[in-house]
């Protein structure tokens, strides 16, 4: 391929090709510490022209095409186990935000923008894009929009997709479809964008997006709250819906094994006397000033003591204190990522149905394993729940993760039975390839096989993404 690269090259610059060891090893680690097989080049582009070019270089070598933002996903997606010759089209140089349009109420940006830097760019115009998890710091946003990520307050906002007016896609042959409109309301046609949103770079790789901004939400409200089931945290969601409306943005349930082990990671705190079996980090946010949203929170907590409801709670009396009940969250994640041996996973299951999904996984998980340690944490307030689980204290890491696909289909197959998915806003990658053809039904897998086919006759795109 010697010549082919110096074909590339010219094509685009030095400063977008890579080949050496040391160039692209940064290229070839994701979160979960895949073993990625090395490519036969890395390219950076740093326009969508130079995306077209690198696909189309692509197809007349016949190489696959591995599309990679940030890094950040748990889905192996991003890195290539095969061995089959493929290129990784990095996105990090594409890292521009083109427009911000306040009266719009929209930001328009390149595929490798941080998503913190979007954040970032709308509260300096006192604006606010509300996507927000625990990769904001290093994740792209075109990553976001092809894992349809999800987040801690999309109960209240939605996932990625629920952000998008537009999209710039550079399709399997090189084509560029501009869809960067700033419509809100179009019903001419299909709604081309969603195809990508969420195809993990299967269909096109995404290298721009027109994004949704909305006023910021200066009036904020925040505690963590202590339950003592995950029935009563539902009935608490409900409750608290009747004073806080459509203002409540987050209600995230912690158990009180996941806050454990979060404590391990430095500078994280328990905000109550002591530890409980069950958690709720609840928030709530307004762009209004109209009305006084802290004290809403404290009547509807308040009631819900009264009512048996909660065990205890601290209410965030500072930014500060708010910023420590987050950062206690995200540092359950911190410790699942860190620690190898461990098992994540990403199902939902309807709202009413996550107490149940609970208890049947903990039953089964205790049957099969007597003294394993699950940690479920997750979104409670649109039913995606994280089931992590690390091993019994004495059995070793090598012998734990020789079980990992027995325990990780005892949590799927009791997320399928009460109704759910396998994966709910971490995408399917290669890691959950294989649940995912099991799991789904033959005319689904038929219309996405129709779908690939019309947008990549050739496969070139994404080999971790086959149905």
């Amino acid at each position: 391929m010697k010549n082919a690269i110096i074909e590339l090259t010219a094509l685009l610059d030095e400063k977008s090709v890579f080949t050496d060891a040391a160039d692209i090893a940064g290229n070839l680690d994701d979160l979960l510490g895949a073993k990625a097989a090395t490519p036969v080049v890395v390219i950076r582009p740093d326009s969508t022209l130079n995306v077209a070019t690198a696909v189309k270089w692509c197809a007349r070598h016949k190489l696959k095409i591995v599309p990679q933002g940030g890094l950040t996903g748990l889905g192996t997606a991003a890195v290539l186990t095969g061995c089959e010759p493929y290129a990784i089209i990095s996105l990090s140089r594409m890292n521009q935000i083109r427009e911000i349009d306040v009266l719009d109420n929209s930001i328009t940006v390149d595929a490798g923008v941080v998503l913190e830097a979007i954040r970032t760019a709308a509260r300096e115009v006192d604006r606010y894009f509300p996507l927000h998890h625990g990769g904001a710091g290093s994740s792209q946003i075109g990553g976001n929009l092809s894992t349809n990520a999800g987040g801690n307050n999309a109960v209240r906002y939605g996932t990625t997709r629920d952000q998008v007016l537009g999209l710039e896609v550079v399709l399997a042959d090189g084509s560029i479809w501009s869809g960067l409109r700033h419509l809100r309301k179009n019903t001419a046609g299909y709604d081309l964008k969603q195809l990508f949103i969420g195809a993990e770079g299967s269909l096109g790789i995404i290298t721009g997006a027109v994004l949704k901004l909305r006023s910021y939400p200066h009036n904020r409200a925040s505690a963590m709250v202590a339950v003592a089931s995950p029935d009563a945290a539902l009935q608490l969601l409900r409750y608290l819906e009747t004073f806080v409306g459509e203002t409540l943005s987050a209600f995230e349930l912690c158990s009180g094994n996941a806050l454990n082990f979060s404590l391990t990671i430095k500078n994280a705190r328990y905000p109550m006397d002591e530890m409980h079996d069950w958690n709720i980090l609840i928030e709530v946010e307004s762009a209004a000033n109209a009305f006084d949203l802290g004290k809403a929170l404290e009547a509807g907590l308040g009631e819900g003591f009264e009512k048996g409801l909660i065990e205890d709670a601290a209410i965030a009396q500072s930014d500060g204190q708010r910023e420590a009940f987050w950062f206690l969250r995200e540092s359950i994640a911190t410790y699942f990522i860190e620690d190898k041996s461990t098992i994540k996973s990403d199902t939902a299951v309807p709202v009413s149905q996550v107490p149940l999904y609970l208890r049947n996984t903990q039953t089964r998980l205790e049957q099969a394993m007597p003294g394993i340690r699950s940690a479920p944490f997750g979104h409670l307030g649109d039913g995606n729940i994280h089931y992590n689980v690390a091993r019994p204290e004495a059995m070793s890491e090598q012998e734990f993760i020789g079980k990992r696909a027995g325990i990780s289909d005892i949590i799927e197959s009791e997320a399928l039975k009460a109704g759910g998915t396998i994966s709910a806003e971490h995408g399917v990658g290669s890691l959950k390839r294989q649940s995912f053809l099991q799991t789904s039904s033959k005319l689904e897998l038929v219309l996405m096989r129709h779908l690939k086919k019309a947008f990549d006759e050739d496969e070139l795109l994404n080999p971790n993404i086959k149905f």
